[in-house]
């Protein structure tokens, strides 16, 4: 998931197209340059740190996908209240605290249903338990298809919100550097052959001293 998701948006590089950065353009006297908007989603302070909490989500929501299909023994209550408490935003110590304990208690259910799994023979109460076990065994593996999906549409739309924020920085900096700098126009390096000024550097520059 983390590659597949991390990989995502930083795509969007492409969609720069070409700035226009004078009135108009005229076949005499222009002055190209390129710019890598790839470079900078990536270099950049504010694209790095979209890497680093797009990282955290994902490592949150991939530990809780491993969990559970290690203990599939998990009631609908407990799985519900794990992965509220597992993914909210500023969790406290007492929240912490809480996925611990109903870890633990999955953990115990798992390994009663093993010890039930290979006991010689059952008595009656140990056919429910182990019944009603195995039913949450077959709902776990629904449940886990579920949050795959879930997860991955949550992370996409996470990564495009906070590349939103990164890309509009980004088109302002190319901007100012290319007006600053008497640019008639910016292509992306993704479209241009060939162009000695790279501004890359300089729009890296004044996004991160952007506020």
């Amino acid at each position: 998931m983390k590659n597949k998701i991390l990989g995502l948006g930083w795509l969007v590089a492409a969609a720069m197209g070409v700035t226009m950065v004078a009135s108009g353009f005229q076949a005499t006297g222009v002055k190209a340059g390129v710019v890598d908007m790839q470079r900078i989603l990536s270099e950049s302070a504010a694209g790095k740190k979209v890497r680093d909490d797009m990282s955290v989500q994902v490592d949150l929501r991939q530990g809780l996908l491993q969990f559970v299909n290690t203990n599939k023994v998990i009631s609908a209550e407990q799985a519900d209240k794990l992965k509220t408490l597992t993914l909210k935003p500023g969790a406290t110590q007492a929240d912490k605290d809480e996925v611990e304990r109903i870890k633990t208690a999955i953990r115990n259910s798992s390994k009663k249903f093993n010890d039930l799994l290979v006991k010689a023979s059952l008595t009656d109460a140990e056919k429910v338990e182990y019944n009603t076990m195995n039913e949450q065994r077959r709902n776990a593996d629904n449940l886990l298809g579920q949050w795959n999906q879930e997860f991955s549409g949550d992370l996409n739309t996470m990564q495009d919100e906070m590349l939103a924020g990164v890309l509009k920085k980004a088109r302002e900096a190319v901007q100012a550097v290319g007006k600053k700098d008497a640019y008639t126009m910016i292509f992306p390096t993704t479209v241009a052959v060939y162009a000695s000024n790279d501004i890359t550097d300089a729009a890296i520059k004044a996004v991160d001293e952007a506020k």
